[in-house]
């Protein structure tokens, strides 16, 4: 193969990537507002503004289709958990197993990481509406659709990894217990917002909210 034959195949494989990129973004838009059963080639070729034999050259089968929507919305979903959390474990890492058990830390510890749960839950419900309806719709849908019963259970074991690393520093009898609760209270205060107009959200009920669970994990005393 000639430089310049490597160079476009190169160039058209690029092509081809991003286009099934848009595809399958596009099937996450379609499967937030339509559900499973309304997401079909056609409305997919719509919703991206290409034609339909695009999306079928690229994804013959529309489960499959489906099913690797379901997984880049998983994938971006956990980047951006890891990301929000990471910095509180920066935080966290910073203070002794004997500081993490004085009242005045811990405190100050449940008032920041508080502050970044409500605000991390606020941007989802905002700017995230879409994916926050894919992920409700990938643990709803596993009753009916079993093929997607590993991916589900992959993805809230992602999600509830870093609230067991944060319940291991304060609990090491029931930590995985104490995560669970903490992932299914968080998830669902997210889920409920889902259709709250933005003006109607109120941020500091979010913050109450969040900060209360927290507290209760770390182990603080209302």
């Amino acid at each position: 193969m000639s430089t310049s034959e490597k160079k476009n195949t190169i160039k058209h494989g690029s092509k081809g990537e991003k286009t099934k990129q848009h595809i399958l973004n596009s099937a996450i838009s379609v499967l937030a507002t339509h559900g499973i059963k309304g997401t079909t080639h056609r409305s997919i070729a719509k919703e991206a503004n290409i034609q339909l034999s695009l999306t079928t050259y690229y994804f013959k089968d529309i489960q499959a289709l489906i099913h690797q929507a379901f997984q880049l919305n998983s994938e971006k979903t956990i980047a951006l958990a890891s990301v929000t959390w990471q910095n509180a474990f920066n935080i966290l890492d910073k203070f002794s197993a004997a500081d993490l058990k004085k009242s005045t830390i811990k405190q100050q510890l449940c008032d920041d990481f508080s502050a970044m749960a409500s605000e991390y839950i606020f941007q989802k419900i905002t700017t995230q509406a879409h994916s926050l309806a894919v992920e409700q719709l990938l643990f709803t849908e596993i009753q009916i659709a079993p093929e997607l019963r590993e991916l589900a259970k992959q993805h809230k074991a992602a999600l509830m990894a870093p609230f067991l690393r944060l319940s291991q520093h304060f609990n090491k009898n029931s930590p995985h217990i104490d995560a669970d609760i903490m992932l299914t209270i968080l998830t669902q205060l997210e889920y409920r917002h889902l259709s709250t107009p933005v003006d109607l959200i109120d941020k500091e009920e979010l913050a109450l909210m969040t900060h209360r669970i927290i507290s209760w994990v770390i182990g603080i005393k209302p």
